[in-house]
């Protein structure tokens, strides 16, 4: 197994979509197995040079490789990289890697579900309120038709994977009995591919389908996999006939998926399906709160309120924004200022340069408020729909941009201005759309 590891993790990458082929090609391929421990399940390899090394370690490539070796390994494999003939820091990677587990084994659980993401950690908002019950429903009860599956989506960075791992998590806490598969889209693909390549077809299909709860990660990198996506369709059949749980997420409504196979959009909308937003202004402080009051920081009012006020799009980047922080008030033992924190998060944030406005960026927000692609804002289709989202763009441009008609029917697919005139007037009569509009422009500002 040793020597066919890491050629058979290669071949997985090489077909990976999320892998860039100029990667795979200059990097990726000419790495090197350096070592296999399989009693530690340590796999050390090698880059030509230090360009290389820099592109891999810690970054979005050492994802890929980890998740293509364990697909192969069908196991929990560390994965380390060195530069090619440094042979101190083989050795230096070994005993790290040794006293690590044995200083805490938990580590290496190969379970991601793990107390890290529970439910009495997740921070619950109007934006989030109704996803987060429906999920403490389905983990309290799973297989429960009425919210089978359970689909929960939105844009990235919002929740979504804390709410599946804390369903995952509180369903193996109190149903031992259960048997619990988080599991990743990308891994769920890999695992098939595999299968195909060594024609362990029962083995693949034992592990999905021999489980109480299958929560999966990211359905929407089905799209393009006819072969996956119809394995996926069958495995989820076979669950939902056997009343098992099933949890996905997506970046989208399942209706706009239109790249899916329909047989499984019209599954996941006869579930349970839950939206989350980002987080506003309250939630956002209540999660800083919370950790400021478990890492026992203690940081002014001013201080949080600029965070929460300037990190807006979502919980990664606000997370991302107090480790900054936190990591600059252990250094200056607890000494910060509103102006050393604005100096810090300078590089993520800059509050008092707002990005220019243009109609990309409105056609853009509107897109993603009605879950309607850019392209159908500009084009001629006349469903009701696109119809009230075009409007409701026209009329931004207008109100933010001070735009003249027969520019801004120019921007939607060389429009008439009498065309715009109609629909600025329509949305302003319409209560509804007009709600819209002050929804979206809120949304913009906060860009």
């Amino acid at each position: 197994m040793a020597g066919d590891l890491w050629s058979d993790a290669l071949k997985l990458l090489e077909i990976d979509s999320r892998v860039n082929p100029v990667f795979y090609k200059t990097i990726l391929s000419r790495m090197e197995m350096v070592r296999f421990d399989e009693e530690s399940d340590l796999l050390i390899l090698s880059c030509r040079d230090d360009y290389a090394l820099s592109l891999v370690k810690g970054n979005e490539l050492s994802s890929s490789i980890t998740n293509a070796v364990n697909t192969i390994a069908d196991a929990n494999i560390t994965v380390k990289f060195i530069l090619k003939g440094d042979e101190d820091a083989e050795r230096s990677t070994v005993i790290a890697e040794d006293k690590a587990r044995r200083r805490d084994p938990v580590i290496y659980n190969p379970s991601s579900l793990t107390s890290e993401y529970t439910f009495e950690n997740f921070i619950v908002g109007d934006c989030n309120r109704f996803a987060h019950a429906s999920a403490v429903s389905v983990a309290n009860n799973p297989g429960s038709r009425q919210r089978n599956p359970l689909y929960l989506w939105g844009n990235s960075g919002l929740g979504k994977t804390h709410l599946m791992k804390a369903i995952g998590y509180s369903i193996k806490q109190n149903y031992s009995d259960k048997n619990v598969l988080y599991t990743t889209c990308e891994e769920f693909t890999n695992a098939f591919v595999a299968c195909m390549n060594n024609k362990k077809f029962d083995d693949f299909r034992n592990k999905y389908r021999n489980v109480d709860v299958l929560l999966i990660d990211d359905i929407q990198f089905l799209i393009g996999k006819e072969g996956t996506q119809l394995e996926f369709f069958n495995t989820f059949e076979a669950l939902i006939t056997a009343g098992k749980q099933i949890v996905i997420t997506s970046d989208k409504a399942p209706k706009n998926l239109t790249e899916l196979d329909s047989r499984l959009t019209s599954r996941f909308q006869n579930g349970m399906t839950m939206d989350i937003q980002p987080p506003d202004f309250e939630t956002r402080k209540a999660i800083i709160l919370n950790k400021l009051e478990h890492d026992e920081i203690s940081l002014s009012d001013e201080i949080v309120n600029y965070i929460c006020e300037n990190v807006t799009k979502n919980v990664r980047e606000l997370n991302g924004a107090y480790n900054i922080v936190s990591a600059y008030y252990a250094l200056e033992n607890g000494n910060l200022t509103l102006e050393s924190v604005q100096s810090r998060l300078a590089a993520i944030i800059s509050p008092n340069k707002k990005k220019m406005l243009t109609t990309e960026i409105v056609i853009d927000a509107v897109s993603k408020y009605y879950d309607i692609t850019p392209d159908k804002m500009i084009s001629k289709l006349r469903n009701a729909e696109v119809v009230n989202a075009r409007s409701v763009a026209m009329y931004i441009c207008r109100d933010l941009l001070d735009m003249q008609y027969e520019k801004i029917g120019k921007s939607f697919g060389d429009r008439k201005h009498t065309t715009v005139m109609n629909a600025c007037k329509n949305v302003e009569s319409d209560d509804t759309l007009m709600q819209d509009v002050t929804n979206i422009k809120n949304r913009i500002t906060d860009l």
